[in-house]
């Protein structure tokens, strides 16, 4: 009975010892990142999944004073699996290679030893994204980052108010029950405190930043009519969010009124209106180059090389050939750059890019420029050809 018992033991010790290194040999492949250090042990199963990428990314966000337990604490909130968070993670690693392995992987703390570098770039955008106090940035928003002014030989006083909170405050809110009126199909309204340095890869591309700048003055004191001359100077600028493209801008000219002062309130609601209202007066111009971005924003873009012997005049032939001939996908085509030997050119269109590679190539990709010369795409090297027609026969 003792033996069977013992050889049961066995069984279970060995069926065990099987999946424990099934296990091991599924993380191996997983594996993408542990630890630069050899003299660190760690033990091989967390450093060959999600701790890998936790720890090498700490270390970057500690040597670079910034807040790993607040970043990850963010991270948490979003309650991710680890598959998804090791597909957020995974991007910000590069030129991965593995150096060593455990010889005995069944050691937990046998050292598996890799080589990487990171893209700093990414690992500021995703710490800016989880720490920004920002709503969902995959929402279409219209944002707002005002910089309400007044004159250095000024105080605050002297518009009717205690402090700039209380001029600036009733601005902002009303241009955000402006935008909210007229700009219907954006999901949110925010106001920003400042400009967004570095702007999160998720954020939706059809997503506005309108920046507002002004000052006021008071340029002169009547005292026998208690008045006082005001001059401000205004400009704003609407750009794509994640692009920073500007889409429409404008300078106002210097706005000269003459309010009375001896009501504080009456004053500062005066000059808050005349901040507003310019502002207002932009409405329809600003609803024009919304519906631009819409159009543009949801294009993808490539650039083509242009081959041959060409002419200034044989790119512009081609643009203009390549909107009539693929207007139906929505195609815009620029000149990016200029040789006469080899070319680029911005093809924007509907069509994701190897759709839009596709329909190129489509029909051996050849198509009649004019009378004498042919356009010739390669689907292989994604570039274009112009050739002489008696070249081609």
């Amino acid at each position: 009975m003792l033996n069977k018992s013992i050889a049961l033991f066995l069984l279970v010790l060995c069926f065990s010892f099987n999946i424990y290194a099934e296990e091991v040999s599924v993380a191996l492949k997983k594996d993408t990142l542990v630890s630069t250090d050899p003299a660190v042990k760690v033990p091989v199963l967390m450093l060959m999944t999600l701790n890998g990428y936790h720890q090498a990314l700490t270390k970057e966000l500690i040597a670079r004073d910034l807040d790993s337990d607040k970043f990850w604490a963010k991270l948490e909130e979003k309650k991710l699996t680890d598959d998804q968070e090791i597909e957020l993670l995974k991007p910000i690693f590069l030129n991965v290679t593995m150096l060593s392995q455990p010889a005995n992987p069944t050691d937990e703390f046998e050292r598996s030893v890799f080589k990487y570098d990171l893209d700093k770039a990414k690992v500021d955008a995703l710490f800016n994204e989880y720490l920004s106090n920002l709503p969902d940035v995959t929402i279409k928003t219209f944002y707002i980052r005002p910089d309400i002014r007044i004159d250095d030989s000024m105080s605050w006083s002297d518009v009717g108010v205690s402090k700039a909170e209380n001029f600036s405050g009733v601005i902002v809110e009303s241009w955000k029950k402006w935008a909210t009126t007229q700009f219907k199909n954006f999901g949110n309204v925010v106001v920003l405190d400042k400009d967004l340095t570095q702007i999160p890869s998720n954020m939706n591309a059809e997503s506005v930043t309108l920046k507002w700048n002004s000052q006021l003055k008071r340029a002169e004191v009547f005292q026998d009519r208690k008045s006082a001359r005001f001059e401000l100077t205004a400009q704003y600028l609407l750009v794509n969010t994640k692009t920073n493209q500007t889409l429409v801008g404008f300078d106002f000219p210097t706005q000269k009124r003459e309010f009375t002062i001896y009501n504080p309130k009456d004053l500062s609601s005066n000059l808050a209106s005349l901040i507003y209202n310019l502002l207002n007066s932009q409405t329809v111009r600003i609803n024009s180059s919304l519906e631009l971005n819409r159009a543009t924003s949801t294009l993808t873009m490539v650039e083509i090389k242009v081959t041959g012997k060409h002419g200034l005049f044989d790119i512009t032939q081609v643009n203009s050939f390549l909107a009539e001939q693929f207007k139906d996908v929505g195609l815009v085509a620029e000149l990016k750059s200029y040789s006469t030997e080899a070319s680029v050119i911005s093809v924007k269109s509907t069509l994701p890019v190897e759709s839009l590679y596709a329909r190129l190539a489509k029909d051996g990709g050849k198509y009649s420029l004019n009378e004498q010369k042919i356009l010739l795409f390669s689907s292989e090297n994604h570039s274009f050809a112009i050739i002489e027609k008696q070249a081609n026969n």
